[in-house]
């Protein structure tokens, strides 16, 4: 499968969206405060969208609590198409497998995988979605 060099029309206000059907949420940079402020995704680490490269370990993370209206990051269906709208354009992504590790919080060491990781809490779990650009 060959990667699109060439993203999709770019955001119109500044803002990066991510587009999961008809759900769509805006992406924020954070960390645990961001999070725990329940309002948007938070790229917790890596590159920006659109310039991350899973091949070479530059993976881009997305995360948000499961009772903010972020359950659906620990289990997307593979094969789900999952769209973001960036400053620097539109970039669309595959997922191609999950995860789901035991305990909340855990150490995220060698769960980051792909050109974008999307993480949320799964009950007592964390549950991870790893998505390659298409």
């Amino acid at each position: 499968m060959t990667r699109s060099k060439t993203p999709g029309p770019r955001g119109g206000d500044g803002a990066t969206t991510l587009h999961i059907g008809s759900w769509s949420a805006r992406v924020v940079r954070g960390g645990q405060e961001a999070v725990d402020a329940c309002r948007d995704a938070v790229q917790w680490t890596g590159p920006d969208l659109g310039t991350e490269d899973g091949y070479a370990l530059r993976t881009a993370v997305l995360v948000g609590h499961d009772h903010c209206g972020f359950a659906r990051f620990a289990r997307l269906p593979e094969g789900t198409i999952v769209t973001a709208t960036t400053p620097r354009g539109t970039f669309r992504y595959r997922v191609y497998a999950t995860y789901v590790t035991p305990g909340r919080g855990t150490p995220s060491h060698g769960l980051y995988w792909g050109d974008l990781t999307l993480q949320s809490c799964v009950g007592p779990d964390t549950g991870f979605s790893y998505l390659m650009r298409v």
